[in-house]
């Protein structure tokens, strides 16, 4: 029996994931700065409203919303428009927002309150898609690392609790260096931003993707006024 999958929305990703993403899954979108991880994930929400009619969820922990629907306006997708439809939601969690609350509804930690947020807004609107931007900002919360570990593992087993959705765990990453949310996630797609002889090339790699026949190889990835459109015919090497 072939595994239930969600289209991504994205031109040319699904050619290289098997058909979309398994229902159920966590996966992990890493970059480096300036490699289009943002709007990846938005676009992903975005399609997932206009075309499949499929309710999205984007927390945010790092920048204004404001901001994002502005960036997402500039490739000619209307925000506002699937927020006001109850097709998209884009829920404000940064850290100024915890410590703007009164201390007595600062009972939870920051990362409790994250979850929680998030966890009810996901069953209030039946997301099939949440998106969590970023994995650093929690990840500054704590002193301690093997805390921090325990908390992540604890949130991809929740986000898993949600059989009939896929979540974007979003993660900057500056270094080559394999991160243990690469080994608990369910997969991992790794956004390149590589400067070459004339300038910069960008390419999407799919270091991971459990339960699914994918390529193993470097495609190149445009931004165009559209958004992301990936050639899943075309590799490049640049290592």
């Amino acid at each position: 029996m072939r595994e239930e999958r969600i289209l991504s929305g994205i031109s040319g990703l699904d050619e290289l994931i098997g058909g979309g993403f398994p229902k159920g899954s966590v996966t992990l979108i890493s970059g480096g700065p300036g490699s289009g991880k943002t709007i990846f994930a938005l676009q992903m929400l975005i399609r997932g409203a206009e075309r499949f009619g499929e309710a999205g969820l984007y927390a945010t922990l790092t920048e204004d919303p404001e901001d994002l629907r502005l960036d997402a306006s500039s490739f000619g997708w209307d925000m506002r428009s699937l927020e006001r439809a109850g097709r998209l939601v884009l829920l404000d969690l940064r850290p100024s927002r915890f410590w703007e609350l009164r201390s007595e509804e600062r009972s939870d930690s920051f990362f409790s309150w994250v979850w929680k947020n998030i966890r009810l807004k996901a069953e209030e609107i039946r997301a099939k898609r949440i998106t969590i931007d970023s994995l650093n900002v929690l990840s500054a919360q704590f002193q301690d690392e093997y805390q921090f570990r325990r908390k992540i593992m604890s949130l991809i087993e929740a986000l898993h609790e949600f059989s009939d959705s896929i979540s974007l765990l979003v993660f900057e990453q500056i270094t080559l260096e394999r991160t243990i949310e690469e080994f608990l996630t369910d997969g991992v797609i790794v956004l390149h931003y590589i400067p070459v002889k004339n300038g910069m090339l960008r390419a999407i790699q799919i270091l991971k993707m459990r339960r699914t026949e994918h390529s193993e190889n470097f495609h190149p990835l445009r931004i165009t006024s559209e958004g992301i459109r990936i050639n899943p015919k075309e590799s490049v090497t640049f290592f």
